[in-house]
């Protein structure tokens, strides 16, 4: 038997169902029904051997509601075309085979014992029992059976290739995105991406994209939706950096919470429940049965909550940080270039690699921890009540055990902060200190420099490491005191009771240990939560101020359209000036006009002002008065070699198409062929480490056919021919 899956392009794809999977259609809806049946018969006066009429109409409720599900779970199985079945349907399957065994077997003896008739009841039973049989057979099975036909034409590949590669987008689709409440709550989207990572090894184009909403595109625009927010609310232009984080994470960081909430809450019926429980174990005889049945399910249901809550709020947590983590370093970068040259002194290359790698993740790890600020004042309230409902004034004892241990934490805190500082301010003094040693090595191995910088080193990781250690020492020490609180206030709790006179029974004392084991998490989590809050916030201020550094003038360069004018550069009374606070400028009355197609060369001595002045056109520098129009595209060839790692190719084309006709022309205009017949490998051969295996003027010659190779209308040489002297 097949039914017609799809059509298109007259291909028809057809579905095979074998027989264990129409076996599991019918079981599961029979099964349902039978259980319906049972109920409708328990309630028109059908009994079963057993006192409580209610318990067996209770109990064949939930078999309905389990096979339902079932039901559903199958349809969706045939719904997906799965191979096989989900572990959580077998084990259900399972589960239900031997329940049904022990319900015959235990209704079969009775019926032997008292002699009785069969009822329709009872039949009703045994074929519910022959539907859990073939259903446990398909359980160990595990497969559906169900298969595909798909006529085979080896030219579709060639003639549908945006055919396959939607479907490739579609494969790639992300999980999270089209997934479910239920599968939200139970991870179980993941389910796919771990079937094909059980068989075989995960490759590249198996794994899902991310959320959209987890994309560095989408989470940057909205970091800087919310710092326009801020900067139109305050009326400023560096809006605080704390403020715009929060816009940035609030409404996640508030569901977060939420089921912080929850899971906290939840976690403390138990330690409340365990003196009802014990009283319960030991007033069988006067107690209800019913009573023990709600205690049970009390505990199983207050478990489940929060486990559930727990796994959500601490992924909420991840996945709120990971998205920090990705808008604050995409800020970081663009920061990065668009940074005036004077703040540019003051902030080097490995200065800014510290803020995207040591402090980004530091203001991560303060998100991950963010709940447990409003978790611990209800953990310990929570503690308090439970305490003061089996120890009554006890209760104040372990209050006031617990806020002298959480005291200890102000100084220590202080002292950690301070330490926090030292570090990073060492950290970024040695991170400066190797990015110089390492851009000028060849320099300092022909001075014979490298002992000398190899000793300033080693000083600068000294300092480093003698306040890590310090910080390392402080840490243990708060450890110490730390893990030794529980059993502090239990101790104190326990001893002012029986100052008291409050009578210490097992189940107040379990209940009451219970209590303290649940006090250790925020008790232990406190030091780390403090220490986490001082890094965050020394982090935060580090990243504040590097953010808050002057910027390149957005303003400075007046862009004309190419058909209204013929000038492509005209610089008018313009003053210049690298320092944006001097007075005295280091360019003044300049005025200048460049045509379109002419050729200008700009002479002068040493320290005249020539590189000032390109990067004045360029909008590199400080504009103090006047005007810069500029026509057209730019293209500029600096001073010093700018090389990136890679092959030759790849440095001239610059991440533009690979067009072999310009490319030649290029090579040529730029003498470059007797250079590449040098190289063992051409264009195609590999460039060392900021092209250390090149001369000068290699290098300077692919800088400028880089700059050629753009076809701008502007060209900006600066000393082109100064490293081939």
């Amino acid at each position: 038997m097949s039914r017609e899956l799809e059509r298109s392009d007259k291909r028809v794809t057809w579905i095979r169902f074998s027989i264990s999977c129409k076996m599991s259609i019918f079981g599961s809806l029979m099964l349902l029904g039978t259980h319906i049946s049972v109920i409708l018969l328990l309630l028109n006066g059908g009994r079963k051997y057993c006192t409580y009429n209610s318990q067996v109409i209770a109990s064949e409720t939930l078999q309905v509601v389990f096979s339902a599900a079932s039901s559903i779970a199958v349809y969706n199985v045939v719904k997906n075309n799965l191979i096989k079945f989900p572990w959580l349907l077998r084990a259900w399957w399972l589960l239900s085979f031997f329940m049904s065994v022990i319900n015959v077997a235990i209704d079969t003896h009775l019926r032997i014992m008292y002699h009785g008739k069969l009822r329709l009841i009872d039949y009703f039973n045994f074929f519910g029992f022959l539907l859990n049989f073939c259903l446990f057979g398909i359980s160990i099975r595990g497969k559906t059976g169900i298969g595909h036909n798909i006529p085979s034409n080896i030219t579709d590949p060639l003639l549908k290739g945006k055919s396959d590669n939607k479907n490739t987008e579609n494969k790639n689709e992300s999980l999270y995105a089209k997934s479910t409440i239920l599968q939200l709550i139970t991870f179980s989207w993941l389910n796919p991406l771990f079937v094909i990572g059980y068989k075989n090894p995960l490759e590249q184009d198996e794994i899902p994209n991310v959320d959209i909403k987890d994309s560095a595109a989408f989470l940057t625009n909205s970091f800087d939706e919310s710092l326009k927010y801020l900067k139109k609310r305050d009326e400023t232009e560096n809006p605080c950096i704390y403020w715009a984080i929060f816009t940035f994470v609030w409404r996640k960081a508030v569901i977060n919470g939420c089921f912080a909430v929850v899971s906290a809450a939840a976690s403390y019926v138990g330690p409340y429940l365990i003196n009802d429980f014990v009283s319960f174990l030991s007033e069988k005889e006067t107690r209800s049965l019913e009573s023990g049945y709600f205690l049970a399910l009390a505990f199983l249901g207050a478990k489940i909550i929060e486990t559930t809550a727990q796994r959500q709020w601490i992924f909420g947590a991840r996945q709120l940080g990971l998205r920090l983590r990705a808008a604050l370093i995409s800020h970081i970068y663009k920061k990065g270039l668009v940074l005036s040259s004077q703040s540019r002194q003051s902030r080097s290359n490995g200065e800014i690699i510290n803020y995207m790698s040591v402090d980004i993740q530091r203001i991560t790890d303060f998100i991950w921890y963010v709940n447990m600020i409003w978790m611990l004042p209800i953990q310990i309230s929570l503690a308090i009540y439970v305490l003061h409902a089996n120890l009554d004034f006890g209760s104040l004892a372990a209050l006031l055990a617990t806020l002298m241990v959480m005291a200890c934490n102000i100084p220590l805190t202080r002292v950690q902060k301070k330490y926090q500082s030292k570090i990073m301010d060492a950290k970024d003094d040695r991170m400066k200190a190797t990015s110089e040693v390492l851009r000028n090595m060849k320099l300092l191995k022909l001075q014979a420099w490298d002992t000398q910088f190899l000793e300033m080193l080693e000083a600068l990781r000294r300092l480093e490491y003698t306040w890590l250690w310090k910080s390392i020492r402080l840490g243990a020490v708060t450890a110490f005191i730390f893990w030794g609180s529980p059993t502090f206030i239990s101790v104190v709790t326990f001893g002012s009771c029986v100052l008291m006179g409050i009578e210490l029974t097992a189940g107040r004392v379990l209940a009451a240990l219970a209590t303290f084991r649940m006090l250790q998490d925020p008790i232990f989590n406190l030091p780390d939560l403090l220490n986490v809050i001082a890094q965050g916030k020394v982090s935060a201020d580090r990243v504040a101020s590097f953010l808050q550094e002057h910027e390149i003038q957005q303003d400075s360069i007046q862009y004309v359209p190419k058909d209204q004018t013929k000038v492509d550069i005209e610089v008018q009374n313009g003053k210049f000036s690298w320092d944006a606070e001097s007075i005295i400028p280091t360019l003044d009355g300049i005025n200048l006009e460049v045509n379109r197609g002419m050729k200008v060369a700009i002479c002068g001595t040493v320290g005249s002002g020539k590189s000032s002045l390109l990067s004045s056109i360029l909008g590199e520098m400080q504009k103090q008065s006047g005007i810069v129009k500029i026509s057209g595209t730019k293209a500029f060839v600096s001073q010093s070699p700018w090389i990136l790692t890679g092959n030759i190719r790849e440095n001239i084309l610059f991440g533009n198409e690979y067009v072999k006709a310009k490319y030649d022309k290029t090579i040529q205009a730029c003498a470059l062929t007797k250079d590449f017949d040098l190289f063992p490998c051409g264009d195609l051969t590999e460039i060392g480490e900021r092209g250390i295996n090149m001369s000068g003027g290699q290098k300077q010659r692919i800088q400028i056919a880089r700059a050629v190779y753009q076809d701008a209308d502007i060209y900006l040489f600066d000393d082109p021919f100064s490293a081939s002297v």
